[in-house]
């Protein structure tokens, strides 16, 4: 990679700001946020933690997850400057970004909520799939979703996995160089899917986060 880029990755902050505090004196190129920045919050409750998030610096690249509201927050991330990563591309540089927020509905009756990001695990594939065809000339391509894939840092408390395996599939056929994932706040880590690094940043309404280093190799390093 001829140019290096710094990413601040971060997720799962649901609403409450006070674990943004220790980051304003990072280092880094842009923001990479993995969903659930509110908590099913109203417009005026998440207000707060969106206008938080802007102050650390654009740009801020965002996909919502199962807890940010439809209703809510289109027009709230707009105002914010945020650049919305939902089942679309972005290109930085000589870097390429595609992203799927939301979560899979096991219960299909939850794809009905108008205001909550659910999805098929089927849907994940084609809409990545075309994201990337967006993208394919990047140098390098970066991921960020909410729901981790099948087998990578998507462990529960009770041991049972939650990942996508229509993420994973898509992974294992087109190895993108970093996916980047929140959700299963229990199993922050990194972990590989062939040659691609799948990094869970964790719980930032604990204070967690990680700083990734693009260049030669990726690099982790851990809030």
């Amino acid at each position: 990679m001829s140019e290096a880029l710094r990413i601040l990755g971060l997720a799962d902050l649901h609403d409450c700001i006070e674990g943004i505090r220790n980051l304003k004196n990072l280092k880094y190129d842009l923001i990479a946020f993995c969903g659930d920045l509110h908590n099913a919050s109203s417009t005026e409750g998440a207000k707060p933690a969106a206008m938080a998030l802007a102050r650390l610096g654009p740009p801020v690249l965002i996909i919502p997850g199962n807890m940010d509201h439809r209703d809510v927050v289109p027009d709230l991330w707009e105002k914010a400057g945020f650049i919305v990563l939902h089942q679309s591309s972005f290109r930085h540089k000589e870097y390429g970004f595609l992203g799927m927020g939301g979560m899979i509905a096991k219960d299909p009756r939850r794809l009905g909520d108008p205001n909550r990001y659910y999805h098929r695990d089927d849907e994940v594939y084609s809409v990545l799939e075309k994201a990337y065809q967006e993208v394919a000339s990047a140098r390098a391509k970066i991921v960020i979703v909410h729901q981790p894939p099948w087998g990578a840092c998507d462990i529960l408390y009770n041991g049972e996995r939650s990942g996508s395996s229509e993420l994973r599939r898509f992974i294992e056929n087109y190895q993108p160089d970093l996916v980047l994932c929140g959700h299963i706040h229990e199993d922050r880590g990194e972990c590989h899917i062939g040659s691609t690094l799948v990094v869970n940043v964790g719980e930032l309404r604990r204070g967690y986060g990680a700083v990734i280093d693009l260049n030669d190799e990726i690099t982790v390093e851990w809030i």
